[in-house]
């Protein structure tokens, strides 16, 4: 079942669900309808948004803010709008606990808590990426569905713990150079600290707990983002799970000859889809007659996830 594409049957490890695809795709509704169903099955579940929009608002038709909310009529399913400028207070906040953790001279250990205290020295974007890796490295939730942004954002987020790391390695060389003249070793303690929370982001978006699956409609433009999405995942060993097409025309209610030769468009790049992707797991999901808006509509979505082959 698609089911278990989504979630590995692995007791006691996280499992990180993303969807990816052009904007306008239906990422947002298809990944609030992800989490419900999995929560309808009984796991914790966490839909983290990144989405500017806070489109799950509308969705859910609920108030959603920056602390994680319970989702109405649940008591397994949270939420949470990852809002970039709260998000440099939590990071701040986590790394003020990590300095208070440090063993090392007194008075570098304080200097490093009055700066970040003052200073979080990290712009509002990379501060969200950083909540990201920490929710990486949780394991508060037995799954964490993740609403991204289209396009750039969404790889920008996912391959931020590889570039990251790579910032942190260059600037623990430098220090540890001159470690010996300046005395101060807590920093370079609380930079490789860091740098083992990215790595272990790394290690669990490269293994089969993260489903990296490409939303798209049967169109000619989302079949050829979806090609370019794939091939910039392929550098950090994110392999994509699956494929989702969205919003595909019931063949049954196809009788008017315009929604005939809209079908027919539609089979045309389905078809085009099997060719292009032909060792990728595939799942319909069909357009239904009214938006979808609220927990009901939301479920009905789920359920045609949830019971595909």
């Amino acid at each position: 079942m698609f089911k278990d594409l989504l979630i590995p049957p692995k007791k006691g490890v996280t499992r990180f669900v993303f969807l990816g695809g052009k904007g306008g795709v239906g990422k947002s509704t298809l990944a609030a309808a992800i989490a419900l169903g999995l929560a309808e099955e009984g796991y914790r579940v966490l839909l983290a948004s990144t989405d500017l929009q806070k489109s799950q608002n509308d969705i859910l038709l609920q108030d959603i803010g920056s602390d994680e909310t319970r989702v109405n009529g649940f008591d397994n399913f949270m939420a949470i709008n990852i809002d970039a400028k709260e998000s440099i207070r939590k990071h701040q906040l986590e790394v003020l606990k990590k300095i208070g953790n440090l063993k090392g001279d007194e008075a570098e250990i304080l200097f490093l808590k009055e700066y970040w205290e003052k200073n979080p020295v990290l712009p509002c974007e990379t501060a969200s990426y950083n909540v990201f890796v920490d929710y990486m490295n949780s394991d508060e939730y037995e799954v964490i569905v993740f609403d991204t942004a289209p396009g750039g954002h969404n790889l920008d987020m996912i391959s931020y713990p590889w570039k990251h790391l790579d910032r942190l390695k260059k600037s623990i060389t430098v220090k540890k150079e001159v470690a010996d003249l300046t005395g101060k070793v807590a920093e370079i303690e609380l930079l490789e600290k860091f740098a083992e929370e990215n790595i272990k982001a790394i290690e669990k978006l490269s293994s089969e707990a993260t489903s990296y699956l490409l939303v798209l409609h049967p169109e000619m433009l989302p079949v050829y983002e979806a090609k370019r999405i794939l091939d910039s995942l392929r550098p950090y060993g994110i392999p994509v799970k699956g494929l989702v097409l969205n919003e595909v025309l019931p063949e049954e209610v196809c009788t008017n000859p315009f929604f005939k030769e809209r079908r027919k468009l539609q089979e045309k790049y389905i078809k085009m889809v099997r060719e292009e992707f032909p060792n990728m797991e595939i799942i319909e999901v069909p357009l239904i007659e009214t938006e979808v808006v609220g927990i009901e509509k939301v479920k009905r979505i789920a359920k045609a996830i949830m019971s595909a082959p």
